[in-house]
């Protein structure tokens, strides 16, 4: 049985490999503690965690930007940690859903997982445990406002829930999950709607009545306004629906954008025309028509 072959076997188990088995470079870096214990423990504070390997959140905040520039620090990047807290984090969401929603649709559950562990999920979380002022970046990533840049945040968050898995095992890396992401799982159950607006009200349209003799009726996303320097962008869109502007949404990305729009959209369907106890309505103007 090859490498891959038998990883994903064994990740398809209640529990996942060892920490011991998952670390395949060895050397010295990872047993030695000679960084102060002092260097990242504001960020400990904010993650609620305590590293026994400083080394390991070192190599989760290390950018490859900034080991392509110090070939001196020793410090590996965090690509590689990224990729195992990636599948980590993912079997903890999975397991999360199936276990706690036994009723959600497998389709759903999907959906749902997508939704929490998406960039802009993982990038917001990452901005509120402050993990973009501790990041190590080249100069140039530095300068091109890389501590704010959601990819970054969202690796680095990634490589985060690796570390915390290789120093601490599973359960470590669950609790830091389910603490972090506990609002956006709170979401499922409070407004699953809010997860993905867009594709709300995508059925809300095709359920339409007068959907059926127009096939062209689907919302469409219109840019309004874009602004801001390339690592701070603004977005205004709006949503048309036959050509009725129905909401807009601002973001700094367009999906964020596009997402507050379809939510607007959706505030105003149900207000103004009405979906009374989950019954379909017919899109028309105000006037009723």
């Amino acid at each position: 049985m090859n490498a891959i072959l038998r990883s994903t076997v064994l990740f398809a188990h209640e529990e996942f490999l060892s920490p011991e088995v998952c670390v395949v470079n060895t050397n010295s870096e990872l047993s030695s503690s000679a960084d102060g214990p002092a260097e990242f423990s504001e960020l400990e504070n904010y993650l609620q965690v305590s590293f026994s390997e400083q080394r390991l959140l070192r190599m989760a905040l290390t950018h490859p930007s900034f080991a392509n520039e110090h070939p001196e620090d020793e410090t590996e990047d965090n690509e590689r940690l990224e990729f195992l807290g990636d599948a980590v984090l993912g079997m903890i969401v999975a397991r999360s859903l199936y276990q706690h929603f036994p009723d959600v649709t497998e389709g759903n559950l999907t959906e749902w997982r997508a939704y929490l562990v998406c960039g802009p999920t993982l990038s917001r979380v990452a901005k509120s445990l402050k993990i973009g002022r501790f990041l190590r970046l080249g100069r140039g990533e530095e300068q091109t406002g890389g501590r704010e840049r959601e990819g970054n945040l969202e690796r680095a968050y990634e490589a985060v829930v690796g570390a915390v898995y290789l120093d601490a095992g599973l359960d470590a890396a669950n609790q830091f999950v389910q603490t972090t992401l506990a609002g956006d799982f709170a979401k499922l159950t409070a407004n699953p709607e809010e997860l993905n607006p867009k594709g709300t009200l995508q059925e809300l349209v095709q359920r339409s009545p007068s959907s059926d003799s127009d096939e062209s009726s689907r919302p469409e996303y219109v840019l309004i306004r874009e602004s801001g320097p390339d690592h701070r962008r603004y977005f205004e869109i709006a949503v048309e629906i036959d050509g009725k502007e129905l909401g807009r949404g601002s973001g700094n990305s367009k999906q964020q954008a596009e997402k507050e729009a379809a939510l607007s959209a959706l505030g105003t369907i149900r207000s103004n025309l009405g979906e009374a106890n989950g019954h379909s309505c017919q899109i028309t103007d105000e006037e009723g028509q």
